[in-house]
């Protein structure tokens, strides 16, 4: 699956657009033992997530160079690199979380979070504001929050935290079985959610 609008900047570049610190601070991804991840891209979250789990991460591109660069970054790390189309293939293997950074304006989004379900207890989301930023895809193809909360519950997967990551991001965190609380919390928090406007979940 190659995602439309996808092309990636320079390295140094892309990693000046994206907080990786707060985005695995608000994710409290050092919970998690093995991770699955879609896109490794130049591996920019690849090893800061490593560093953070207690298990395996296990990334999966379709980009052989993407993947080659990452191997590179991550070769002393608990990481398995895969040039792999998880569209075709799914995952290989169950894990703790799925990381869909900044790929559900793919063609069929609610094709991959279902891959994703199966794969993870619980699935971490993250994408571009919808909003003008430096970067992303085109304003028409990128998800609002609630637009993905709608694709979530089409792939048995419920809201559980909604937060923002600044400056040009937002995250949510989805989960196959949450409480009725949290979901009909977070569920209301998406359906309101503006640009900008999302809460940070605090635990």
């Amino acid at each position: 699956m190659r995602v439309r609008d996808s092309g990636m900047p320079e390295e140094s570049y892309w990693e000046t657009l994206v907080d990786v610190p707060l985005t695995l601070a608000r994710f409290n991804m050092k919970q998690y033992h093995d991770v699955a991840e879609l896109g490794c891209g130049y591996g920019t979250f690849t090893v800061p997530v490593a560093c953070a789990i207690s298990g395996r991460l296990t990334t999966y591109d379709i980009d052989p160079a993407m993947v080659a660069r990452t191997r590179d970054r991550a070769e002393e790390l608990p990481v398995v690199c895969r040039v792999r189309d998880v569209m075709e293939s799914g995952f290989e293997s169950q894990v703790d979380a799925v990381l869909l950074f900044n790929i559900l304006h793919c063609d069929d989004p609610v094709a991959l979070l279902r891959h994703a379900a199966r794969a993870g207890e619980r699935v971490l989301v993250t994408h571009w504001q919808p909003s003008d930023t430096p970067r992303g895809p085109s304003l028409d193809i990128r998800p609002r929050p609630a637009q993905i909360c709608d694709w979530a519950a089409e792939a048995g997967l419920k809201p559980t935290a909604s937060f923002d990551l600044p400056p040009w991001h937002f995250g949510l965190e989805l989960s196959r079985r949450p409480s009725l609380a949290v979901w009909s919390s977070a569920a209301s928090e998406c359906d309101g959610a503006k640009p900008g406007s999302l809460i940070a979940s605090e635990s």
